[in-house]
């Protein structure tokens, strides 16, 4: 559940920089690759074989994520209105694991198990750094943010 809190906030602040025109998604992506390839050495035959799977997953969690954050924004108006969000948010979360299940195993498929380790290891480094600047970005001169 934290990954998928931590993966829904970097999205909601890619966007608010995207509205501000500095989040730039190719660039995030070529930055991502980069990371990910450097991190879990992967070879241009593995980094071919890895990105395009990983790419099509990223491309068919987005509309989960986007209804998940949805439902978090919503306010429910008495217990029975929550439940039904919980569970529906819930549910999604289950979507978002098998989705990543299904995935992981393609990937194990395309590259080497101890390679997809590395680059789902790598991945998560690469959001933590990316959360990181955005937080220094938001972060007033002179301060620390609170």
């Amino acid at each position: 559940m934290k990954k998928i809190i931590l993966y829904i906030f970097l999205v909601a602040c890619s966007l608010t920089i995207s509205a501000q025109g500095k989040f730039d998604p190719k660039r995030f992506t070529r930055d991502q690759e980069a990371f990910i390839t450097k991190h879990a050495k992967l070879s241009q035959q593995e980094a071919a074989a890895f990105f395009p799977l990983f790419r099509e997953m990223q491309q068919k969690a987005r509309p989960l994520f986007k209804k998940q954050r949805d439902l978090v924004r919503r306010n429910p108006q008495n217990d029975s209105e929550a439940i039904s969000t919980i569970n529906e948010i819930d549910e999604i979360d289950l979507q978002l694991r098998k989705l990543q299940q299904q995935y992981h195993k393609k990937f194990c498929k395309a590259i080497a198990p101890m390679k997809v380790h590395s680059c789902l290891r790598a991945e998560e480094i690469f959001k933590h750094k990316t959360m990181e600047r955005m937080a220094q970005r938001n972060t007033p001169r002179g301060g620390k943010n609170k």
